[in-house]
């Protein structure tokens, strides 16, 4: 058994289509979304690093004054697939800690999750912080790297890669496998899950429970 299971968050948690996620939803809420393409792009394409590529998104915000009532707006229309909180609860109840390690908009996550907050660890993602009138002005976040996020789980928890699987759907999870802990692909977006080297299993499910043999 498992004693410790990070989730992804866009697209593994949740039910969205191939490519979209907590940044596209903030996007297209703003009708912006070939600013967001062009400056995704530019990332990808090395022309700037991650906090360049953030800095750049929340500038855009700003220009378009993206208030902080957007997301209790957003996080509504993001769906959890099934069976999220009876799994969290069993976990729980097992002692296995659960850890949530994404990319995306923490502010959207913690709302999404508040009926399953109790039951998590520790969440990692990329908080929006707004100004005295409820505009965007900042963004904070901790850890950028999913790699850099679990061996510090590791260290924290005293424990062995054997102890941990990480669950996600991206190649943006691709070094996970780095830190020598299980890895599996769930409902894969642009993950190689036929990859071995990244991914020791992959499967397609609608419902959460079905990653319990890999865990239990």
């Amino acid at each position: 058994m498992k004693k410790i299971v990070v989730f992804d968050f866009d697209g593994t948690l949740t039910i969205t289509d191939k490519g979209s996620n907590s940044w596209a939803n903030v996007w297209e809420y703003l009708n912006a979304l070939d600013e967001d393409a062009y400056l995704y792009n530019k990332y990808i394409n090395g022309e700037f690093d991650y906090r360049g590529w953030l800095n750049r998104c929340i500038d855009a915000y700003k220009k378009y004054r993206l208030n902080k009532s957007a997301m209790s707006y957003l996080a509504g229309k993001i769906k959890l697939i099934d069976d999220v909180e009876q799994v969290f609860k069993l976990f729980h109840d097992k002692n296995i800690k659960i850890y949530i390690m994404s990319q995306g908009v923490k502010n959207l996550i913690d709302i999404v999750l508040k009926n399953v907050l109790k039951y998590i660890t520790d969440i990692e993602g990329v908080e929006l912080l707004f100004d005295e009138n409820n505009i965007v002005c900042s963004a904070s976040y901790r850890i950028e790297d999913k790699q850099h996020y679990i061996e510090n789980i590791m260290k924290q928890e005293n424990c062995n890669p054997k102890d941990i699987l990480f669950i996600g759907n991206g190649k943006n999870d691709e070094t996970v496998y780095k830190t020598g802990v299980e890895t599996l692909c769930l409902n894969a977006d642009d993950a190689d899950y036929t990859n071995k080297t990244f991914w020791n299993n992959a499967i397609e499910t609608n419902t959460l429970s079905d990653i319990l043999k890999y865990v239990l």
